[in-house]
């Protein structure tokens, strides 16, 4: 019979248990410094090209391996760790499970160099896909040295997982320096083809290393704080939260030096920053604790990055409240520079008094903004593609009236009744049709047309208007620029830095023109012409952390971020209106395709019968 069960031999075993472990180059550098760090090392050197796939090299100065163990250490489930079960009660070590090198050995060529004090010469060990091709004895001063050689060479099914250079030179990045935080008494330093990408210098100080790895700006912007409670220590590292991201990539949890991923621990900072942070905007942080392993198992995965802990809640109020009382012991009060620019005119103004078209049936207002007008475009010269773009800076309907035909309209007009034949009087309608009689508490306009009442949303509309107009603007790759007379230094973190560099062409659709500045610092040297200077340099960074956070919705993240952009500028709630900007408003809503949803997908008009109304009043 052919369905015998079998025993698989150790190679395809080993290769198949390998994809627990070693997933990518970032696993196998993870492993590697973990079991340095587990050597009692003091400097560990981290070295990789081509993204870690046809080589990593990880040399330290700790213990070294035993001649007598070397051949052994290579063998699945061998281990120095732990001896027995109740063992793992009181690990403290970051290896333990005897999985890593068996892992890494069976799906690449590896070369060994290792010395330990009681040696008077060291070995050099060589092996392909786990097995032994030679072992030499060498000179070598007390320490490892791993080099890792074409990863996954012979499984090249996962080979194919495998995303670009940089991509997993930022994974790689990632590992070592959380590494590098969760053990500042180890001096560490990442070489990223032939380039020191980081360097540690091991003194212990945390924020040193913050400074070394995440940029001097994030270290200015850190509380520190210690806490106890029974035999819990807490070592914590908050940002202000006028100093945050777009993601979660810069909280970093450590439990007895080792670098976790916690929802507990994740929940615990969020709750503590609630009511500090924008939506959608996530805290800095780096927490230390320290426990004894008994509250603690580190057993769930062989990746060792997901733990549970006894007496959750407890923990959980303990970490929340004291990094409240972190924040609140700060000033939490923004500090404003004081700055000689003249203020961003407001879009709402521009669009509807400012542009003489716009007012084109009110002469002595065009006469009155075209100075104004004109002295804008002096002093911000419109750039598009290194030409000067003589298009006006904010979003114009064409001379010619596109009337919209609602029997097509993706959404119809929001009405308050559900007859299907008041529906179809309110919907046979142009916007631009709507006689407004005026603004309901600043907010919102009133009109009337064919015996039924409308209500709009003025932002809702405006932002509606603003976004299509954008979005033309990236589809023809004409974004407007506005080139910086000083450019904007920007640093950034490796991982970000690789972001940027990859999506160059991208950055310059948006608008920004961008150089690398050496040493993870960028200079933007021209923004998008709608923003300005201070907040086209937040959109900049949160358009980085996009892309760290996903290498794929580009697209989608460009809508998103026009939308943002839109409801930004668009007119806003309590912004009083005049009858011509209210008509001209119109005008524009009713050239749109979709005039009937703001790009968030609410309702931008509301309207209500006479027939509706009068039920109301019992007149029906």
């Amino acid at each position: 019979m052919n369905n015998r069960i079998l025993k698989l031999d150790p190679l395809t075993a080993n290769k198949i248990a390998a994809g627990e472990v070693v997933d990518r180059p970032a696993s196998v550098v993870k492993e590697l410094v973990e079991n340095a760090i587990d050597a009692k090392s003091t400097s560990i050197v981290v070295e990789i090209r081509e993204g870690g796939k046809t080589f990593i090299r990880v040399t330290d100065n700790g213990s070294g391996i035993d001649e007598a163990d070397i051949a052994l250490a290579f063998e699945r489930h061998a281990t120095s760790k732990l001896r027995n079960i109740d063992d793992l009660n009181t690990i403290l070590s970051l290896g333990f499970r005897g999985e890593a090198l068996a892992s890494i050995s069976s799906v690449s060529q590896i070369e060994l160099i290792t010395k330990t004090d009681s040696q008077d010469s060291g070995t050099a060990l060589e092996l392909h896909s786990g097995r032994i091709i030679s072992s030499n004895r060498i000179g070598t001063t007390r320490g490892t040295t791993f080099i890792i050689k074409n990863l996954f060479y012979n499984t090249p099914a996962r080979l194919k997982f495998m995303k670009s250079d940089s991509t997993e030179t930022a994974y790689i990045n990632d590992v070592v320096s959380r590494l590098a935080m969760a053990h500042p008494n180890i001096a560490i330093r990442f070489i990223n083809n032939n380039n020191i990408v980081f360097s540690t210098s091991g003194n212990g100080n945390v924020i040193h290393n913050i400074v070394s790895i995440y940029g001097k700006e994030l270290a200015k912007n850190i509380y520190h704080f210690e806490k106890n409670h029974e035999k819990i220590v807490l070592h914590g590292f908050v940002a202000k939260p006028s100093f945050h991201r777009g993601n979660r990539q810069l909280q970093s949890f450590f439990i007895n030096g080792r670098y976790i991923k916690s929802l507990l621990l994740q929940s615990c900072v969020e709750e503590a920053y609630r009511t500090l942070l924008p939506i959608n905007k996530y805290p800095i942080c780096f927490l230390y604790l320290t426990m004894p392993p008994e509250l603690v198992d580190v057993n769930i995965h062989p990746t060792k990055l997901e733990i549970k802990f006894s007496n959750e809640e407890i923990l959980k109020s303990f970490i929340t409240r004291c990094i409240k009382e972190a924040l609140y012991r700060q000033n939490l009060i923004p500090e404003v520079s004081l700055q000689t620019t003249k203020p961003k005119e407001k879009l709402s103004n521009i669009v509807i008094e400012v542009l003489p078209s716009v007012n084109r049936n009110h002469p002595e207002r065009e006469k009155k903004y075209e100075p104004k007008l004109k002295d804008m475009k002096d002093k911000f010269p419109i750039v598009t593609n290194n030409k000067v773009e003589q298009n006006d800076i904010i979003p114009m309907v064409h001379e010619e009236q596109v009337v919209f035909k609602t029997s097509v309209a993706p959404t119809p007009v929001v009405t308050t009744n559900d007859n299907i034949n008041q529906n179809s009087l309110v919907n046979d309608i142009n916007i631009s049709q709507i006689r407004i009689i005026g603004q309901l508490f600043h907010t919102y306009l009133v009109g009337e047309y064919n015996e039924a009442l409308y209500l709009i949303d003025q932002h809702a509309a405006h932002e509606r208007v603003i976004f299509e107009w954008m979005l033309n603007k990236f589809r023809s790759r004409s974004v407007m620029i506005q080139h910086l007379l000083v450019p904007t230094v920007v640093e950034l973190t490796f991982a970000e830095w690789s972001a940027v560099m990859d999506n160059i062409d991208l950055l310059i659709q948006f608008g920004f023109e961008v150089e690398d500045f050496g040493q993870h610092t960028v200079l933007i040297r021209s923004v998008p012409m709608i923003l300005g200077e201070p907040e086209a340099k937040g959109f900049f960074q949160e358009i980085v952390d996009h892309l760290i956070n996903d290498h794929t919705a580009v697209t989608d993240y460009k809508i998103d971020k026009l939308i943002a952009m839109a409801c930004k500028e668009a007119i806003k709630a309590k912004d009083k209106l005049d009858v011509t900007e209210m008509n001209e408003l119109l005008k524009r809503l009713e050239a749109l395709e979709n005039p009937y949803t703001c790009p968030h997908g609410r309702p931008i008009i509301i309207s209500m019968t006479k027939y509706e109304i009068e039920k109301k009043f019992k007149r029906v």
